[in-house]
């Protein structure tokens, strides 16, 4: 799979999240071969290794992502909780960091007045906007479902992972067995090997955009709530 940056349309644009390509997870040192595992997750295949990971991912309902991708010369921070259709947190961009909120199907973006200038609105009007909770037009609002935990699970296995080849093999991450499938290019996916619960730990890119994303708190709910108050953009200028 390959993390790729998710534009938010309109006059304000941004996110990332999503896949397509060659995908991995971590980069733990490779200690043993899946043949001499007696994991029961370690001797499937590359394909089937990917495929488990992502139900368990959706089958969690909740999980906290953060990580980094690196595109045209700048580097990207994102550090998101995704549960079920809703979404919250933040994406660092150039040094500006938006906060976002994406709940019910509606999208909230906090921004500084020069990233919304930077997309084209007249100075006046970015202003208005600096620190304020923006409600997003009905059009843009659809572009954040992309970073929702199904809409990244989605994206994950419209990127062809059922195609998936790689080197299977077994190690330890923070003291705990992992299964690591490397690809061709270097890029890895770690995968707790757990039966019941082989969740994606890392993934680790290394491809034309490369990039490193953390998974954790599996099933860990939090309150996801609109903010109050925002400012709608079809207001400004009425």
């Amino acid at each position: 799979m390959r993390i790729r940056r998710c534009a938010v349309i309109g006059t304000a644009a941004v996110l990332l999240a999503g896949c397509g390509g060659s995908d991995s997870i971590g980069n733990p040192a490779q200690t043993g071969s899946a043949e001499e595992s007696t994991s029961a997750l370690a001797e499937k295949d590359a394909a089937e290794i990917v495929d488990a990971a992502f139900t368990a991912l959706e089958g969690a309902g909740a999980a906290h992502v953060t990580g980094s991708i690196e595109e045209a010369g700048t580097t990207q921070e994102l550090d998101l909780q995704l549960q079920g259709e809703d979404a919250q947190g933040s994406i660092v961009m150039d040094g500006v960091t938006v906060e976002l909120v994406y709940v019910g199907g509606t999208a909230y973006v906090m921004a500084p007045a020069d990233f919304w200038a930077s997309f084209g609105m007249p100075a006046e009007f970015a202003a208005q906007l600096e620190g304020q909770w923006v409600l997003m037009p009905a059009e843009a609002a659809s572009s954040f479902g992309a970073l929702t935990l199904s809409g990244l699970v989605d994206e994950l296995r419209a990127s062809g992972s059922d195609q998936v080849e790689g080197e299977v093999t077994t190690d330890e991450l923070d003291g705990e067995p992992v299964v690591v499938v490397t690809q061709a290019d270097g890029s890895t996916l770690t995968v707790a090997d757990d039966e019941e619960n082989p969740y994606p730990l890392v993934i680790e890119d290394k491809g034309d955009a490369p990039a490193t994303v953390e998974f954790s708190d599996f099933g860990q709910e939090v309150e996801i709530a609109a903010p109050a108050d925002p400012l709608d953009l079809n207001d400004l200028g009425g």
